[in-house]
């Protein structure tokens, strides 16, 4: 494999699908290296807690593994409050078909970026708390938009981030250590996924690559630590061809 035509898909791979395809559409190689995985932390009586106890009356979606994660967790007893209190927002079209499909009142954004989304929802109804199911509060932008705007909001985490056993996680740092995983770029398709790399290969000698940024906060960071990084690339979950033309013209 050709390290210079090969990019590095790390970290939580749970929605690493569509970056791939996009990346093997470019002409380039994608190399997947998990290094992180998904605890479940919420069950529905959670989520039915939280819609009781903070009177939810607007939930936003930011991505179609959120919503596919948060469609299991309804159950007769949340489905009602669900389908006839609270208003979904998304910003994709697969997380709109997936809660339209089952019986959701949804409303899509109609901007390409998250901060499209929280101002569209803004816009609407500026009225009562809005709860937003995610896996990674810390790094997903919509929970920390709608907290710099000071807006009544809560956030249901639903699966926890962890890295794997120690056995494993040992395994694999011996294989990425020795040159197994040869790799010019390392693609961040999390605003996280910086710190599982790193968290993940303390000892990377990080100078021998070239990390693709994909949010403005990793963007941010890379330029922070020094590292070599590309220009920010754009990414929808509509229109994953933008990312395949922006690789494509970023190696040539």
């Amino acid at each position: 494999m050709d390290a210079s035509r090969t990019v590095l898909l790390t970290g939580n791979l749970t929605y690493i699908a569509p970056f791939a395809r996009a990346v093997y559409e470019a002409g380039l190689n994608p190399l997947e290296l998990p290094v992180m995985q998904l605890t479940k932390t919420a069950e529905p009586a959670d989520l039915t807690y939280a819609l009781k106890t903070h009177a939810i009356e607007n939930m936003v979606h930011s991505r179609e593994g959120n919503a596919e994660k948060f469609l299991a967790l309804m159950d007769e007893e949340n489905e009602s409050i669900l389908k006839s209190q609270v208003v979904h927002f998304v910003m994709d079209v697969r997380s709109f078909r997936l809660l339209d499909g089952a019986g959701l009142p949804v409303l899509q954004s109609p901007g390409d970026r998250s901060i499209d989304m929280v101002e569209f929802f803004l816009r609407l109804n500026r009225t009562g708390p809005v709860l937003t199911p995610c896996v990674d509060p810390e790094s997903e932008e919509i929970p920390e938009f709608l907290a710099e705007l000071k807006y009544e909001s809560r956030y249901l985490r639903m699966y926890e981030i962890a890295p794997f056993p120690k056995q494993e996680l040992d395994d694999i740092r011996r294989k990425f250590y020795d040159g197994s995983y040869p790799a010019e770029y390392v693609l961040l398709h999390e605003p996280g996924t910086l710190t599982q790399f790193l968290v993940a290969f303390p000892d990377a000698q990080l100078d021998r690559y070239t990390f693709i940024p994909l949010h403005r906060k990793t963007e941010a960071r890379l330029q922070h630590l020094g590292l070599r990084t590309t220009a920010l690339l754009p990414w929808h979950p509509d229109k994953p061809e933008r990312l395949t033309q922006a690789l494509q013209n970023l190696t040539g």
